[in-house]
């Protein structure tokens, strides 16, 4: 009987990422069990950001975990697709992972801080304020939808290109869906100065995803 040696591809690593991501989830959980519920609701109400309406919002510690939640599992399945549609990298690995979590994490560091300085330049501390939160509590939500799905192409079944495509576009739709929805909460304003918000969208919200596509591939 002719021995096979088959090559084991370890993902040790990966493991890592998704316990550190449900650790910080039960975190959360054990923070606030009424805040993460309504949360895990996010999409059905909006009592979640009733309930963040004071304070600190996005420097609190409960919304920091579910940031971080989010660039973990994102960039998790950027890795995957990267894999699937077979782009041009030197080797995929952990080390390309984390280059991609931190790539993430600049510019989702660099849009707040570009941000908050609009706030500031313009007067509009409170407003920015709001939107950023109510944007970024959605993607937060979007990150922890990914993190099963993450969880079942790793250890279950390979993802095909067409079923990442799938993906792709709902979250693209669901976050489209979100801004509208924040936009439209704020559209008196927004008709106020639409070639303003044009100069946003182009800067803020197209630019950084063009250009962290650009990057990776």
């Amino acid at each position: 009987m002719e021995v096979i040696t088959r090559e084991i591809i370890t993902s040790d690593w990966i493991t890592i990422i998704f316990l550190v991501c449900f650790i910080l989830l039960a975190t959360a959980k054990l923070m606030n069990s009424v805040l993460f519920h309504e949360f895990t609701m996010l999409f059905n109400t909006n009592k979640y950001v009733v309930l963040n309406h004071k304070g600190n919002k996005l420097s609190n510690a409960f919304n920091a975990i579910l940031i971080l939640v989010q660039i973990l599992s994102v960039s998790l399945f950027a890795y995957l697709c990267v894999e699937t549609f077979q782009w041009k990298v030197n080797e995929l690995n952990m080390l390309f992972y984390f280059k991609i979590t931190l790539l993430y994490l600049f510019v989702f560091l660099c849009k707040i801080l570009i941000e908050k300085i609009v706030s500031i330049v313009f007067s509009i501390e409170s407003l920015i304020d709001d939107y950023l939160f109510y944007k970024i509590s959605y993607r937060n939500f979007l990150g922890v939808i990914l993190l099963p799905l993450n969880l079942f192409f790793i250890y279950t079944a390979k993802p095909s290109k067409i079923v990442l495509l799938i993906i792709i576009g709902s979250l693209v739709l669901l976050n489209l869906i979100t801004l509208f929805s924040a936009y439209k909460r704020n559209e008196n304003i927004i008709l106020k100065n639409l070639f303003y918000f044009i100069l946003y969208l182009c800067a803020l919200e197209i630019a950084p995803y063009f250009m962290l596509y650009k990057l990776m591939v």
